[in-house]
């Protein structure tokens, strides 16, 4: 009776690879993922914070676009290193996702699209 409960306990292989398997196709998917929200997620991020940096700083036109196309390297940066730092996927895709729709409307509110 013991050795059929120990055949019961232990899964057999098939089904071990299998979890094997799904678990890395699981890891793999989500860095797939935290690489798209990076690389497509932060341009959208850059370009809607770009232009609302050259709308909204206080200079002439072409010193505000200047310094806000400097300051686009410094932000794609930190949205890719964001996107990696943060340890749960969904909240890493709400907050990007939530951020440009947010700086989006002040854009769109500031430049009278609305």
């Amino acid at each position: 009776m013991q050795a059929y409960n120990r055949l019961l306990d232990s899964p057999p292989p098939v089904l071990s690879k299998l979890s094997f398997f799904i678990q890395r196709f699981n890891y793999e998917l989500a860095v797939l993922s935290r690489f798209f929200i990076a690389i497509v997620g932060g341009y959208f991020f850059t370009a809607v914070s770009v232009s609302l940096l050259s709308v909204v700083v206080p200079v002439s036109k072409v010193d505000a676009v200047l310094l806000s196309v400097s300051a686009s390297i410094l932000i794609y940066a930190l949205v890719f290193i964001y996107s990696f730092y943060i340890q749960s996927l969904k909240t890493v895709w709400i907050s990007i996702l939530l951020s440009i729709a947010a700086q989006f409307f002040m854009l769109s509110l500031i430049k009278g699209w609305l």
